[in-house]
C-alpha cells in the first residue's frame, strides 16, 4: 500500500514540476523571448534541413501601437542547408509578434526573402515585394535604415 501511496505521489508531482517551470521559464524570457523562439520554430517549418538552420545577424525592434499593444519584430538572416547538402548563403527574415496589454500574446508574420525575387527586382531598380512589405515596415529603426533602390 505504502508503494502505491508513493508512486501516487510522485505521478502527481511531476506534471506540477513541469508546469511550474514552464510558468517560471516563460515569465523570464517574457514576450521578447517568446517572439524570438515562435520565429525560430517558423523558420524551422520553412526549411529543407530543419536541422542545420542558423539565425545570424538577429536583431529586435520594440514598437508601441496607438492601441498601447507591444509589437516585437524579429529580423535577420536564416541560412540552412539545401537539397544538395550545402548552407545556401542565407537570406533575410522578418517577423511580427503583438504582446497586447490584456496579457495575450501571438506571432503573426514570419517571412523569408525570395532570394531569386529580389535578384530580379534588384535588375529593374525596384524592391522586391519582401523588402517593400516587410523588411521596410518590420525591420527599420535609428540603427537599421530601410532600403532604397538607386535609380
Amino acid at each position: 500500500m505504502k508503494l502505491f501511496k508513493w508512486f501516487f505521489i510522485i505521478l502527481i508531482s511531476i506534471p506540477i514540476v513541469l508546469a511550474i517551470f514552464f510558468y517560471a521559464r516563460n515569465k523570464a524570457i517574457g514576450p521578447t523571448g517568446w517572439a524570438k523562439d515562435n520565429t525560430e520554430e517558423a523558420l524551422r517549418g520553412k526549411m529543407k534541413d530543419p536541422n542545420s538552420m542558423t539565425i545570424r545577424s538577429s536583431f529586435v525592434i520594440q514598437k508601441t501601437t496607438p492601441d498601447g499593444d507591444n509589437e516585437i519584430f524579429v529580423c535577420g538572416i536564416v541560412d540552412g542547408k539545401n537539397s544538395f547538402g550545402a548552407y545556401t548563403g542565407g537570406s533575410r527574415f522578418a517577423s511580427r509578434s503583438v504582446a497586447s496589454k490584456l496579457g495575450t500574446f501571438d506571432t503573426y508574420d514570419v517571412e523569408m526573402e525570395d532570394v531569386s525575387n529580389t535578384e530580379e527586382a534588384h535588375k529593374v531598380n525596384m524592391l522586391s515585394p519582401f523588402e517593400s512589405v516587410y523588411w521596410n515596415s518590420y525591420c527599420v529603426d535609428s540603427k537599421h535604415p530601410p532600403i532604397h533602390i538607386e535609380g
